[in-house]
């Protein structure tokens, strides 16, 4: 088969997104049951890291992931947002109407950013670089951040067999061309950036999936449900248990 060009990519990826193409509600209520502690423990982690942006001019990979990860405390001298898509781009500038900062936001691919070297302190995104060509947006993001600037990016991960095999056969969650990182993207990253990070999600889906039929579509804070949070917590500290989990925040500073 012959590969698509980037451009064929990125249209589909747009029409994908301004079309509402995506249908996960096969996964919604594992998740609630799956995720329930994990996203309690992100939102944490997200708060700590978000201190770093008071005053600072901040890009996000995207347009409203900043929606959900501000609280009111958080105070950037700017933000600015990208997307290739129309509708997600206007569905983030009615997240900004009401505050108090200045949001501006383009149009534009995240693998070819047309902003000045040295542009940002910060960039960040919320399940986005797995849309990307890792290599050209990483490159990108390096070179419009400032001396020491940072990156903080939450990705789903592909490197179980279990959530390959799961992708797969529900094709109708993901758009055609995105790609869950694997170790190889982790490399790259590595080649520009210090390398933190922090591991979720590999006892709480295998849990999540009994407490589902325990419970049902309920009863979310339950001791299965803890349970696994804490096994993931200690298994996540393993290196070479890295590979079993579903998603990572990665954060670190420029090279």
């Amino acid at each position: 088969m012959k590969a698509r060009t980037r451009e064929e990519i990125n249209q589909t990826e747009r029409d994908y997104w301004n079309e509402g193409k995506l249908d996960r509600t096969k996964i919604k209520k594992l998740r609630r049951h799956a995720f329930f502690y994990s996203y309690k423990r992100e939102k944490k982690i997200i708060n700590k890291l978000l201190l770093d942006f008071d005053d600072k001019d901040v890009l996000e990979i995207g347009s409203y992931t900043w929606a959900a990860w501000f609280d009111k405390s958080t105070k950037p001298k700017s933000l600015t947002c990208i997307n290739i898509s129309e509708q997600e781009l206007e569905n983030g500038k009615k997240h900004a109407i009401s505050r108090d900062f200045p949001v501006n936001h383009y149009l534009m691919d995240a693998n070819d950013l047309t902003f000045e070297d040295e542009s940002f302190d910060i960039v960040f995104g919320g399940a986005i670089l797995h849309h990307l060509d890792v290599g050209k947006s990483i490159s990108h993001i390096h070179r419009v951040l400032k001396p020491g600037g940072k990156i903080i990016f939450l990705e789903p991960l592909n490197m179980n067999p279990l959530y390959k095999i799961y992708r797969k056969m529900n094709p109708q969650e993901r758009t055609p061309d995105e790609h869950a990182l694997v170790s190889k993207d982790f490399k790259i990253i590595k080649e520009k950036f210090t390398f933190n990070h922090y591991f979720f999600d590999f006892f709480t889906v295998i849990f999540g999936v009994i407490s589902l039929k325990v419970y049902g579509d309920k009863n979310y804070d339950n001791w299965i449900n803890k349970l696994a949070s804490n096994l993931d917590i200690f298994v996540s500290k393993i290196p070479f248990l890295y590979p079993l989990f579903a998603r990572v925040i990665i954060y670190g500073n420029k090279k």
